[in-house]
């Protein structure tokens, strides 16, 4: 009986099958860890860097904390939630308000996004062995080609963890993300000891419009952009969960909490060393064994958030016919290669322009958010037909228009231009309105207001789509 419930296990956690209440293996503690194993990463100190171009550091702490659980609490409840209750993950979900194929268009975007993701993380993986291997031996750098071997030696490890599957995952972050809490909050004190906390307090942002309340706002921005932008990463470790307070909360600690104490020392570093980069910094400042320790578990971070962001878009490519009897390890690799591919051809490009990605990763998941959001809670009461979220034929309820709902894709493509009327993602050059209610809370409300007035009169007057 043991055997056969490892075998149904497996299967469950390595596919797109729903995985039953008592086939999950996480529970609160476990959720808590990967959460903030998965929070806790370079991105955190890069975006750290960005908001001390236009706030200090207190005000860079409000807007993390409130941005992030906005953005958070609304991403959350449409991904983790029915996640949870159904034990199903966030693409599988998507078919109750795409449809199949208008599932399938999200993903194309989506991968794009997690390939480059994962690109910039394995660099600052290869950038953290590169100065513990520099001290080892004495010298400055071990010189670009020794980062690009370890970047692809990262994603090459982070193959082996996804592949080992979540119970591996599981482990390693109950050992990894409470060393990084500690290093995190040691990061800080050393920080301010080196520099001094009144200097950390009255530092100066380094860029800022002229307007304070502008400033606050952006920073406001770049983080309710950050917490939507979790999207994809949710609904697949919630299906994992035993209870949807397993799911639920354990967000709130990593990507919130976790999230703003990360974002928190990129800025303090920023505004005062000049680098948001800790692998420039931990060892001047840290000294040789704090600066190693340091850095070998912010080097690790690296790796444990790579294997969530790969673990569940590999989930999301086993709905597609071409990966459905591949192995699990398969899929996994064929899902990497094109991320080694980046790390050979363009890493520089990639690595350099990580504020452009984040900027158009703002545009696309503001829809995306509301759309998942309006149709979830309002027009579905949160109940979805298990049985019509993997019916492929046009029996399904979710069939919609010859497997694609239209109005979602229509409200999608109109979502993210509205966006730009309020802020360039790009040049963070704003307009007047967006002083007033932001880019990302403007293109969420105005969305999920389409969805909803285009969904009464095209979806449920119409019966298409299994709406009730």
């Amino acid at each position: 009986m043991k055997n056969k419930n490892f075998e149904a296990n497996s299967e469950a956690q390595f596919g797109v099958l729903p995985v039953l209440k008592e086939e999950r293996p996480y529970n609160i503690l476990d959720n808590s860890y990967i959460n903030i194993g998965f929070a806790i990463a370079t991105w955190c100190f890069l975006i750290g860097g960005t908001l001390s171009l236009f706030v200090g550091f207190w005000t860079s702490v409000i807007a993390t904390i409130s941005g992030n659980m906005v953005a958070v609490l609304i991403m959350i409840m449409g991904t983790t939630l029915p996640g949870a209750k159904y034990g199903t993950d966030n693409y599988t979900n998507a078919n109750s308000y795409l449809g199949r194929s208008g599932t399938y268009i999200l993903m194309a975007c989506i991968v794009i996004f997690q390939i480059a993701w994962i690109i910039v993380l394995s660099i600052m993986f290869a950038r953290s062995v590169d100065n513990l291997t520099s001290v080892a031996v004495g010298t400055e750098t071990m010189g670009a080609g020794f980062v690009g071997i370890m970047s692809i030696i990262a994603v090459f490890l982070v193959w082996i963890i996804v592949w080992k599957g979540p119970l591996v995952m599981k482990t390693l972050n109950a050992i990894v993300a409470p060393m990084l809490i500690i290093v995190m909050i040691g990061m800080l004190i050393i920080i301010s000891k080196d520099v001094g906390w009144a200097t950390i307090i009255n530092a100066k942002p380094l860029f800022p419009f002229e307007s304070d309340w502008v400033n606050f706002l952006i920073a406001f921005e770049l983080n309710l952009g950050a917490g939507l932008s979790w999207w994809p990463n949710m609904g697949g470790m919630a299906r994992l969960c035993k209870s949807t307070k397993a799911a639920f909360w354990p967000n709130i600690v990593g990507l919130v909490i976790a999230a703003t104490i990360g974002t928190a020392i990129g800025v303090a570093a920023a505004l005062t060393i000049g680098s948001s980069d800790p692998t420039e910094w931990m060892i001047p400042l840290g000294g040789i064994i704090l600066g190693i320790i340091a850095l070998i578990f912010v080097a690790i971070a690296n790796l444990t958030s790579n294997s969530i962001v790969v673990y569940n878009m590999c989930l999301g490519l086993k709905m597609i016919k071409a990966f459905q009897k591949r192995s699990w390890g398969t899929t996994v690799m064929l899902f990497l290669l094109p991320c080694v591919i980046g790390l050979i051809l363009w890493p520089s490009q990639i690595y350099d322009n990580f504020y452009i990605l984040l900027g158009i990763t703002c545009t696309f998941y503001c829809p995306l958010v509301a759309i998942n959001f309006v149709d979830y809670f309002i027009f579905r009461k949160q109940n979805l037909d298990i049985r019509s979220l993997y019916n492929r034929t046009e029996t399904s309820k979710y069939n919609f228009w010859k497997g694609i709902n239209w109005v979602a894709i229509f409200v999608f493509l109109v979502g993210m231009p509205f966006y730009l009327l309020f802020l360039n993602p790009v040049t963070l050059a704003y307009k007047e309105p967006f002083k007033y209610i932001t880019a990302s809370g403007a293109s969420v409300i105005f969305s999920g207001a389409l969805y909803y007035i285009l969904g009464k009169v095209l979806l449920l007057k119409n019966n298409v789509g299994g709406y009730k």
